[in-house]
């Protein structure tokens, strides 16, 4: 396909691709994070790290406040890349993103991904928190962060400058998250694996073992070391795994 678009900026496969791996990023994340993955995947694992406008060479564009509008235009911009077989990974913010943009393709394009994985959120019918974070003043926003996430590098936040370019980034991205709301729908017709960090004070293992609800497939959680933000090695092992097995079978 010679169509391009600047929501995958970051293609990248070994060989020659069977399955394309779609990853959502985690609020205020970018793509380039995702660059590493491909030494870990299957060589027939075509990478697709999907880039979100106003973050990386993206940066001057606008980033979505709601996250309707955000899912409808990422569908249009991802769709003409579902043309072989794919499945989904999303992490926090980007679990949200995974989930609704399979069940979209599930209502209006009658397709499925392989397989969908998710990693540290709570199940998308679960309700959040009633206090909203995005409209706090700069500094009780990056403490309540800081405290629920731990997910802002020292080095970041010691840093006016850097500070300054991702805040904006940040705050956009938790406006959309805050904007979500659950519509009841039929469970999805693809296995669904959740992964999250045991240390992680933003998901609780009721809240995760609730994904179950939203799958006639296989679902299965693995918990590993780490807080929000683990070590992705073992997840990529356990992606690495599904994914074989699902090319064996077919």
């Amino acid at each position: 396909m010679n169509r391009t678009t600047s929501w995958l900026q970051f293609r990248s496969a070994k060989g020659t691709s069977r399955l394309r791996l779609f990853c959502f990023p985690h609020a205020g994340g970018g793509a380039t994070a995702y660059r590493s993955w491909l030494a870990e995947l299957p060589p027939f694992v075509e990478l697709c790290p999907v880039l979100l406008p106003g973050r990386e060479t993206r940066l001057s564009e606008s980033p979505y406040l709601q996250f309707d509008s955000l899912v409808e235009d990422l569908d249009r911009e991802l769709r003409p890349w579902i043309d072989i077989p794919y499945a989904i990974f999303g992490h926090s913010m980007g679990a949200l993103l995974a989930f609704e943009w399979a069940r979209r393709l599930k209502r209006y394009a009658s397709s499925q991904p392989v397989w969908l994985f998710v990693s540290g959120r709570r199940a998308p019918d679960l309700p959040g928190d009633s206090a909203l974070l995005h409209p706090l003043p700069d500094r009780e926003f990056i403490n309540e962060l800081t405290r629920v996430y731990n997910g802002i590098p020292q080095e970041l936040l010691q840093s006016d400058e850097l500070m300054e370019v991702l805040l904006p980034i940040l705050r956009a991205d938790i406006a959309v998250v805050e904007s979500y709301r659950f519509l009841e729908d039929e469970p999805l017709n693809c296995p669904i694996t959740v992964f999250s960090g045991i240390e992680d004070s933003s998901v609780s293992w009721d809240q995760l073992i609730a994904w179950k609800r939203h799958t006639k497939r296989r679902f299965a959680m693995h918990v590993f070391p780490g807080g929000h933000f683990f070590p992705h090695g073992p997840m990529l092992q356990s992606v690495s795994a599904n994914l074989e097995e699902w090319d064996h079978l077919h």
